[in-house]
This record gives C-alpha cells, structure tokens and sequence, in this order.
C-alpha cells in the first residue's frame, strides 16, 4: 500500500490474514489507500480477515466490494472489474 496511491489501479484486492488487517487497520496509509479507493468508485474484493480495515476506511459495503470466500465470488469479482468502475457508488447531483 506504500507502492502508490489506490487511484493507480483499476481494482483493489484485500488478500489479508487476520493478524496483517489489525497491523495495516493501525496504518493510516493503509486506511486512506483503502477509503480513496471506496470514493474512487473502484472494485474492491476482500478476505474477511479484512474487514477492520475496511470498516476503519469507512468503506459501507454495496454491489462494488466483494467478499472472495469462494471460487465464484472471485469470478463475480474479476466479472465487475471489466466496468472499471461501480458507479452507483457515485453521490447523485440533482439539477435545481
């Protein structure tokens, strides 16, 4: 997570053991690696293991980020990364 900002990469994959999550959740690059990518509208699959982290970058799970628990999930996963983006995530401007 120090390589580069998450906004360099089309999708985020969070392949973390238990005790590597409660390190990197302790991390503040970590955290706004992981945020940025959230409010950059990219994919994100996760271990459950990563879940402190994810909750401490405020990332609110939705269609766009993806538990990978099993060989379909990762598909699904790698599946949506072709839309480059989950653009639902995106606040809806309302014209005046």
């Amino acid at each position: 997570m120090n390589g580069g900002p998450s906004v360099l990469y089309d999708a985020v994959a969070l392949l973390v053991s238990a005790e590597g999550s409660k390190v990197l959740a302790g991390e503040a690059t970590a955290r706004d690696f992981v945020a940025d990518a959230f409010a950059h509208a990219k994919f994100i699959g996760f271990a459950e293991a990563a879940r402190p982290l994810m909750e401490w970058a405020g990332v609110s799970p939705d269609e766009g980020v993806v538990a990978l628990d099993d060989t379909a999930a990762v598909e699904r996963f790698v599946g949506l990364c072709r839309k480059l983006r989950y653009w639902d995530r995106e606040p809806k401007v309302h014209a005046i």
